[in-house]
């Protein structure tokens, strides 16, 4: 076929088909659907963030400024994500409860991330150097089509990727640190055009990068921020650009410190200095016996963004200096640094490759032959359809008893649990899951559509018809296994059994999550004092006595932990001399 320029995306007019936007926001909302079937909190990292949220939402000035936990400083990131997470209990606790409200802020997380990506990816393909080749004998995508395509990629296979699940689903600082470094990309693509407004706002939202994290998370974000923007031509100053940028990211990052250092002086200087040696003790090379780790976390996390992306490189090679290439792989290799240099951080930092690996995908699929372009719709409809078909089998055996190893393999998680089986309205919404994904692949293998956002569209909605499935049959076998909600309701009710007053407790070698869980659930609150009459203690899940160092105490009460944990938590009563 005679073309008129070399450029490796190949779209025509009819591949370039607009995508119906309410099937775009049904996958959207699908996604994010499972945050609200449970009532509870599950993973260690999202129970420490939704303690410092509700501690805030109920507390004074003072807990707004330093995130703590029952009085005891999470001194590891800074207040700015915890500060929505308040507000959304503050506004909506009293209506849908705390839990759901805590959890409305990972939708607005997620929002932001996949607006932002969607909005790059479009800047970027709207550029004349990211525009298809113009058919001699054919009609090319027009540019707005072929824009709003690859930007439609580019978050469908966003939500396709296995490591996103995980974040949004657990939600902590690192969501809101996705969502940021996401808009900052964004950000130091308008600035090719509007300088002062795409500056301004990149260095908004670096600043609020190292607010919402550390000061080591914002200056790799502002690093890769730096490197794209001296990596593209100079369509704009380079200069400007980036003392604007930097001088934005620095005043905002400010803004907190100094109200803390303005309204508790003594308090902030022990606080600081607990942030910044946590923050600085991040940096630092992964020992080499963790490489084998990150190698296979980065494959699965990522997966299966990064072939394509590496493809995507590759096929526009010719392009790499001009801004749709340049940008987000500067952002990709200085985000991949991180990872390398931020220690035990590298899972989370892991995270934030996402959306640059989701752009460089994007051009990889669009400069796909269409042989190859049939590859990731025969992956997504075998693997999707075959996990599926599994996770009803599961929930058949779990609920029937039957096959016996497959329903032991269940039960064993959680065996406090006896009614097996979800509610109905669950159960429907499996269902109708289940038949729209089987719908979707009787549309690709018998209407065998052309469109170049097919397979992007199967990957993103099989991935996410998987998670909704499992969540909708599965969420109270989850809630047994991973709940902490029945452990403080069964210490609360001991320390009231044994006339426990308040104030009266304190606790030992409780995690951060613990503390939230007795607080929120139990109605737990824990002093300092030297000698209290009553502490909850955790210990390994084969004791059943005081610890050493609390010699002078009884147990009074064993309650076992979360399945599985090897730990349980005593009721400790001080011994009368």
């Amino acid at each position: 076929m005679i073309t008129t320029n070399s450029s490796p995306a190949s779209v025509n007019e009819s591949e370039a088909r607009k995508l119906p936007r309410w099937l775009l926001f049904a996958v959207l909302i699908a996604f994010v659907l499972p945050l609200f079937f449970s009532s509870d909190v599950w993973s260690g990292r999202s129970l420490s963030s939704f303690g410092v949220a509700w501690n805030m939402a109920n507390g004074s000035f003072s807990d707004w400024l330093m995130p703590n936990i029952n009085d005891v400083p999470v001194a590891d990131a800074g207040p700015l994500s915890y500060w929505l997470e308040a507000i959304s209990i503050l506004l909506f606790g009293r209506i849908f409860g705390d839990v759901a409200a805590y959890h409305i802020a990972a939708g607005l997380w997620f929002a932001i991330t996949t607006a932002s990506i969607w909005y790059t990816a479009y800047s970027l393909a709207s550029r004349d150097e990211a525009l298809p080749f113009k058919f001699v004998f054919a009609s090319e995508a027009h540019q707005r089509d072929y824009a709003r395509a690859l930007a439609d990629i580019a978050v469908l296979m966003t939500v396709g990727t296995y490591g996103l699940i995980a974040a949004f689903h657990e939600l902590s600082v690192v969501t809101a640190v996705l969502a940021f470094s996401s808009f900052v990309l964004f950000c130091v693509v308008i600035s090719l055009r509007y300088l002062w407004t795409g500056s301004i706002l990149a260095g908004l939202s670096l600043g609020a990068i190292a607010l919402c994290s550390s000061p080591g998370v914002g200056l790799w974000c502002a690093l890769a921020a730096w490197v794209a923007i001296i990596c593209t031509p100079d369509y704009t100053s380079r200069t400007k650009r980036t003392i604007v940028t930097l001088a934005s990211a620095f005043s905002t990052a400010m803004i907190w410190p100094a109200l803390v250092f303005l309204a508790y002086p003594a308090e902030g200087y022990h606080w600081f200095g607990s942030w910044l040696g946590l923050s600085t003790s991040a940096f630092a090379p992964l020992a080499l016996t963790d490489y084998p780790w990150l190698i296979k976390n980065l494959i699965w996390l990522t997966f299966p963004l990064w072939p394509l992306a590496i493809w995507g490189v590759y096929s526009w090679r010719n392009q790499i200096h001009q801004a749709p290439v340049a940008i987000p792989l500067s952002f990709f290799l200085v985000a991949l640094c991180s990872v390398l240099f931020t220690g035990t951080e590298a899972n989370s930092a892991i995270l934030c490759i996402v959306p640059s690996l989701a752009i460089l995908a994007a051009f990889g699929i669009v400069s796909l032959k269409h042989s190859e372009e049939n590859v990731l719709d025969t992956y997504a409809i075998v693997v999707y359809t075959l996990a599926i078909g599994a996770v009803w089998f599961y929930f058949y055996a779990w609920t029937q008893g039957e096959p016996e190893k497959m329903a032991y393999s269940l039960t064993r998680l959680a065996p406090n649990i006896t009614e097996h089986g979800t509610s109905g309205i669950l159960l429907i919404l499996a269902l109708v899951m289940t038949v729209a994904w089987l719908a979707l692949v009787f549309w690709r293998l018998f209407r065998r559509p052309i469109y170049i956002w097919r397979g992007a569209l199967l990957n993103g909605a099989g991935l996410t018809a998987v998670w909704v499935i499992v969540m909708s049959l599965f969420v109270s076998l989850i809630d047994g296994a991973s709940s902490m909600q029945p452990i403080a309701d069964s210490a609360a009710k001991a320390l009231a059994a044994e006339g426990a007053k308040s104030g009266t407790v304190a606790q030992y070698n409780l995690t951060k999550s613990d503390i939230a869980a007795f607080n929120y659930w139990g109605g737990i609150s824990f002093n300092e004092e030297e000698q209290p009459e009553w502490v909850v203690a955790s210990v390994n899940a084969d004791s059943e006595e005081a610890p050493e160092s609390l010699s002078d105490y009884r147990a009074v009460k064993v309650i076992e932990g979360r399945p599985r944990s090897g730990k349980q938590f005593l009721i400790l009563q001080k011994v009368a001399d």
